[in-house]
């Protein structure tokens, strides 16, 4: 058989060699040397509401700009500014200035993307997930949080730590405060002698929509609008740590400082974009969200048998994640906020009692129920890689932070650290959840006033991108 007749002229190298676009979409490596150009913008909210008292709810809302690939690490900048008679104040050292969002919402048109409720305590329990070298030399200086142990040892002997404490890598002197071990660090206090010293911090979208960790969105291929709205924590009692200074007043959000960093990301340099949007006329991506489910509870209601059903009928669901508050969360003068979990009472270092299971399609993830201590901690750091909580700060059990005054963080005994963290995270293994959901059976003795019984399902949804609109619906 013969050939083609020849061609008169040689292919163009762009016919001859088109690789295919890769998945721009998915965070990860790309298996093609692609330009990349990153565009940044300052946008200011389009609605902003500071909120007032101890009551009212803040709100803020941003439109973003449809172009490019919305980079997963833009950002909110916030900076609060405190009245004159409150000389010093720091956000909580677990979360930093997340303490201010109470609810995260992210929408495409009138469909609701991504909404997580109570935000903040579900990020109390993603932060236990940073290191404390992290904490200590970024964190402080992005977000406010710091959770950095160090070890507490006897000047001038050989003899082992006697414990350990929240470190700034500042120690106190006696023209600070007298009996002070550490102080948080010039530049994360706030003074509203002088506001204009206030510091500015950033919360990572990828940290307000944890699905932003994975994927990142093509808003050029969207025709509807994108926004974010941000509910935020009143501004008297629920923002910030009081160390020095009047009470109860508020802490304002400065206004000249609320922006978002928006990135927005373009790949190649000639038409891989536009190559993109025709391969991907139907772009179908997973992602997780999470729904808070609360219940108000008392210590003594608690150590009996509990039954809590979290719903989640019909749907895949990899995760719950259950934790225990008290009523804290508009304590100025807590050093975490309310925003930690509080672990069972001890008799001789061990508890009193705790027993914990889940139930769904008529069987427990459990052959029995889970009353080791030292068992939960393993389950969570299997449902999680690795978190870094200390056994004190887990469970109170084998010595560490020192109450009393020789052991302080700012003004406030280290002591408010013990058996803060006691959060708990279960995968489930039995597949999608029955018409009858998920029941949740403890019973615990907690060595603290708790009033509030928090749980988080992370379970699978779905959004389908065509023709520049989107749609969303459960797994």
């Amino acid at each position: 058989m013969s050939g083609p007749p020849p061609s008169d002229s040689a292919p163009r190298v762009e016919q001859q060699y088109k690789p295919d676009v890769p998945n721009f979409m998915r965070l990860g490596s790309i298996p093609v040397n692609y330009l990349q150009k990153v565009e940044t913008d300052l946008l200011e909210p389009v609605i902003f509401n500071d909120g007032s008292g101890s009551t009212v709810d803040g709100f803020v809302r941003f439109q973003l700009t449809q172009k490019g690939f919305l980079h997963s690490h833009s950002k909110i900048f916030v900076s609060l500014t405190p009245v004159a008679g409150v000389t010093r104040a720091i956000f909580p050292p677990n979360i930093g200035v997340g303490s201010l969002v109470k609810k995260a919402v992210l929408k495409v048109g009138n469909k609701v993307l991504n909404e997580i409720s109570d935000w903040d305590y579900l990020h109390a329990f993603h932060s236990t997930k940073i290191s404390n070298e992290n904490n200590v030399e970024r964190e402080l200086y992005t977000t406010g949080r710091l959770m950095n142990q160090q070890f507490n040892f006897e000047e001038g002997t050989s003899d082992p730590a006697v414990g350990f404490s929240v470190a700034t890598s500042r120690d106190a002197v006696i023209e600070d405060y007298a009996n002070n071990d550490c102080l948080q660090m010039p530049v994360a206090v706030m003074d509203g002698r002088v506001p204009e010293e206030c510091p500015s911090y950033a919360i990572d979208l990828s940290d307000l929509f944890p699905f932003l960790k994975v994927h990142q969105l093509p808003l050029y291929m969207m025709d509807e609008p994108v926004v974010i709205e941000l509910t935020l924590r009143p501004p008297t009692g629920h923002r910030a740590v009081r160390i020095t200074g009047t009470a109860t007043q508020p802490f304002a959000i400065d206004r000249n400082e609320m922006k978002m960093c928006f990135d927005s990301v373009y790949y190649g340099a000639s038409d891989e974009m536009e190559r993109y949007a025709e391969a991907n006329k139907v772009l179908t991506f997973p992602f997780v969200d999470y729904r808070a489910v609360s219940t108000t509870v008392s210590r003594a209601s608690l150590q009996s048998e509990t039954v809590r059903n979290l719903g989640m009928a019909s749907r895949l669901v990899s995760k719950v994640i259950t934790m225990f508050n008290n009523g804290d969360r508009d304590n100025e003068d807590a050093v975490l906020l309310g925003t930690g979990s509080l672990s069972p009472a001890l008799t001789d270092d061990q508890p009193n009692g705790f027993s914990y299971n889940i139930r769904y399609n008529d069987k427990f993830e459990f052959s029995t129920n889970v009353t080791n201590l030292a068992r939960l901690y393993s389950l969570l750091q299997r449902s999680e890689q690795m978190v870094f909580v200390s056994r004190d700060e887990y469970s109170s059990q084998g010595g560490g932070f020192d109450g009393g005054t020789d052991n302080m963080f700012e003004e406030i005994s280290q002591d408010e650290f013990r058996g803060r963290f006691f959060f708990n995270s279960t995968k489930l293994t039995g597949g999608r959840v029955g018409s009858r959901g998920i029941e949740l059976h403890l019973k615990s003795d907690l060595h603290r006033v708790v009033t509030t019984l928090r749980n988080y399902c992370e379970y699978m949804r779905s959004a389908s991108l065509e023709g520049g609109r989107v749609d969303v619906y459960n797994l």
